[in-house]
C-alpha cells in the first residue's frame, strides 16, 4: 500500500513540475522520468541546471560534475 502512495506522490510531484518547465523541453522531461531513460534524463538534468537555457550547457563550468563528461549539446555532438 505504501508503493502505491509514494508512485501517486512522485507523479503528482512530476505533473507539477511539468507545469514549470518550458514547453518546448517538457518532452525530454517525461521521456526521462516515463521511460528511465538515461540520455535523457542527464539532458534533463543538465537543461534544468542551467535554467533551460540549452547554449549554456556547452559553456558548462562545473568541472566537479559527474555529468560534465557526458554532458549534451557539445561541441562535435548532435
Amino acid at each position: 500500500m505504501e508503493n502505491v502512495t509514494s508512485e501517486n506522490l512522485r507523479n503528482q510531484k512530476i505533473s507539477k513540475r511539468i507545469e514549470e518547465i518550458p514547453k518546448k523541453y517538457r518532452k525530454i522531461y517525461k521521456k526521462a522520468v516515463e521511460t528511465n531513460n538515461k540520455a535523457a534524463a542527464i539532458e534533463a538534468f543538465c537543461l534544468e541546471c542551467v535554467c533551460w537555457q540549452k547554449n549554456e550547457i556547452i559553456n558548462c563550468s562545473c568541472l566537479a560534475c559527474p555529468l560534465f563528461g557526458v554532458r549534451p549539446y557539445i561541441q562535435g555532438q548532435k
